[in-house]
C-alpha cells in the first residue's frame, strides 16, 4: 500500500505536546502596538461621531424645512377653503335672487322662441 501524505488542505492533527508548546509560545509573547491600535480606533470614533453629527444636522435642517413648507401650504389650503364657501354661498344668493330667476326665464322663453322660428 502506497502511504498517504497529508495535503494542504487536510488539516493535520498535531499531538499534544505540540500543541501545548505552541499555545505557551503564543501565551508568552506579549501584544505588541496596542497604543497605536488604540489611537488608530479612538481617531475612526471620533470621526464616526462628526460624521453622524453632521448626518443629523441635515436631516434636522431638512425636516424644519419641509415642516415649514407643510405649514405654509396648509394655511393656503385652509384660506383656498374659506374663498370657496365665500363664493359658493355668493353664487348660491345669486341663483336665489329675483332678477336670476327671471333672467333664467327669459333666457329660457329666448330660447324657444328660437327654436321654433330656426325650425
Amino acid at each position: 500500500m502506497a502511504e498517504r501524505k497529508n495535503t494542504p488542505t487536510e488539516p493535520t492533527e498535531p499531538s499534544g505536546a505540540a500543541t501545548g508548546a505552541a499555545s505557551d509560545a503564543l501565551d508568552a509573547q506579549p501584544v505588541k502596538n496596542t497604543a497605536d491600535l488604540d489611537d488608530i480606533s479612538l481617531a475612526q470614533a471620533l470621526l464616526d461621531v462628526d460624521i453622524a453629527n453632521a448626518r443629523v444636522i441635515d436631516l434636522t435642517k431638512r425636516l424644519t424645512a419641509l415642516t415649514k413648507e407643510l405649514r405654509k401650504s396648509t394655511t393656503d389650503l385652509q384660506q383656498a377653503k374659506l374663498r370657496n364657501r365665500r363664493v359658493v354661498a355668493e353664487l348660491e344668493e345669486i341663483k336665489g335672487s329675483r332678477a336670476f330667476r327671471s333672467a333664467s326665464t327669459a333666457q329660457r322663453v329666448l330660447g324657444a322662441a328660437r327654436s321654433r322660428l330656426g325650425r
